[in-house]
């Protein structure tokens, strides 16, 4: 069975512009912009049984497609190894592909509280085993900001966010030109490191106090 949602992530590849790849609770590549697809992985969602209900309910019933559980939510090629895709659910589990598609890892951050959304994931441009990957659980009732970094593919995570910042996570970004510069949007603004992470502070210049989704 496959589940896709209103916003199913879509990612054109860097490699290969005649690539696409599409997430369900699986995720899916085209070679010839869509004419045939290919599955390319297993199921990579927590899927918790006690979540898979009819859209709405209780209170109101829909078929919109938006409020679909389990699905990939966020899809991204490392623009230093082809081959390598990073993916995150909508509930809460991290992956990556290191061989197009033919093996998979579960990476997720072992104190990563369950359930949440990778809503924004993040490849570094600088090194091939670094990402960055934003979590909000605010539809759980958590507010807290989830940022987390890589290294080494997962095999360890850092949280790099702290209690300078305010809002639940909705993206970030490392700097193209200087590795130790990261961008962080978050539900209330706009915030910087210059450290790599180790230290962020708000940037108010010319940016209100609103959402930074990208």
């Amino acid at each position: 069975v496959l589940r896709f949602q209103r916003v199913s992530p879509m990612e054109v590849s860097i490699h290969d512009p005649e690539v696409l790849y599409y997430g369900s609770n699986k995720l899916h590549r085209t070679r010839d912009m869509g004419v045939t697809w290919e599955t390319i992985s297993p199921a990579l969602t927590w899927n918790p049984p006690h979540s898979q209900r009819a859209s709405g309910w209780p209170i109101t019933r829909a078929a919109t497609g938006e409020a679909v559980y389990s699905t990939l939510h966020s899809i991204r090629e490392s623009v230093l190894e082809p081959g390598a895709i990073w993916v995150g659910s909508n509930d809460g589990l991290f992956h990556i592909t290191r061989d197009n598609g033919v093996s998979w890892t579960n990476i997720t951050p072992s104190d990563l509280p369950e359930g949440g959304r990778v809503q924004f994931l993040e490849p570094s441009p600088h090194r091939a085993g670094s990402a960055y990957y934003a979590v909000h659980r605010f539809l759980l009732g958590d507010y807290h900001p989830y940022f987390y970094r890589t290294d080494d593919y997962g095999k360890k995570w850092k949280k790099i966010s702290d209690d300078t910042i305010q809002g639940y996570a909705l993206s970030l970004a490392e700097d193209p030109v200087d590795p130790e510069l990261l961008f962080l949007g978050t539900e209330f603004g706009l915030y910087l490191s210059v450290d790599g992470g180790k230290n962020w502070f708000k940037w108010t210049h010319g940016v209100p106090t609103v959402s930074v989704m990208d």
